[in-house]
């Protein structure tokens, strides 16, 4: 009888105990960085915390990308696998977080800097004929800010599938690197009654540098689809290249 008793008075003070500790759920979820722009191979550490920290809950998080074929999780790392957008979403419960992640599969590197390409434009120029006897070509990258850097190159049909070499003679071609201000950047062509490369400035002021090096090839797959190497760098250093493959929007002109 007295252990029934004291069974039945610890029965409510248990009770009390386990009311006092339930369950604490993670209310908030941070992660850094929140945004990321990589190339395709590229990977980043993705830092994940929480709040509260003593939540009970925390076993229960998932990490997964909203795109796998462009971004993968594991172990912490966040993977590039092929170009566009998607997300690493972190979720418990009802807290949830995100990191945006874009992946561009080719880029403009110019100068000191590399610029993903966002846009591929251009015109096939007529001239007068029944068919395209020019291309001109356009690679833009579009910054946050609303600003844009941008690679052209200008050539003529006859001269696709070849290397054109600026340093000895690439006839009517010409390429171009510049932001959309026609600032910081150049405009290759070679002069054919001076027998040498010219080079000015992208708003097309005169320049002492020469050109060292200075390679274009426009190799086409399909319509409007067109593979660009381009490799170019000035005595005062400056360096521009970009490699391209997949269609443009093109104008007929």
């Amino acid at each position: 009888m007295k252990k029934i008793f004291l069974s039945l008075l610890l029965a409510p003070a248990l009770l009390a105990l386990t009311a006092c500790h339930p369950d604490v759920l993670v209310t908030d979820i941070f992660l850094e960085p929140t945004a990321k722009t990589l190339f395709v191979g590229e990977s980043f550490d993705l830092q994940v915390e929480y709040m509260p920290e003593n939540a009970t809950n925390a076993d229960e998080m998932q990490i997964y990308s909203t795109n796998e074929q462009i971004v993968t999780y594991a172990n912490g790392k966040v993977t590039a696998n092929d170009g566009g957008s998607a997300a690493i979403t972190v979720s418990c419960g009802n807290a949830m977080a995100q990191c945006r992640v874009k992946v561009y599969r080719y880029k403009l590197e110019k100068g000191e800097n590399t610029y993903g390409i966002d846009q591929a434009y251009g015109y096939q120029l007529m001239m007068g004929e029944a068919s395209v006897q020019a291309l001109q070509l356009y690679l833009v990258h579009n910054a946050a800010d609303g600003s844009s850097q941008n690679f052209q190159c200008w050539l003529r049909s006859d001269q696709l599938g070849t290397d054109i070499d600026f340093t000895r003679n690439a006839g009517e071609a010409q390429v171009s690197v510049y932001a959309n201000n026609n600032e910081d950047g150049y405009t290759i062509y070679f002069n054919e009654e001076e027998g040498c490369p010219r080079i000015v400035t992208a708003d097309w002021s005169d320049t002492d540098a020469t050109l060292t090096r200075g390679i274009l090839r426009v190799d086409p797959v399909i319509s409007n689809q067109y593979i660009i190497h381009a490799d170019f760098e000035l005595s005062n250093g400056y360096r521009f290249s970009t490699d391209w493959n997949g269609p443009f929007s093109l104008k007929t002109e």
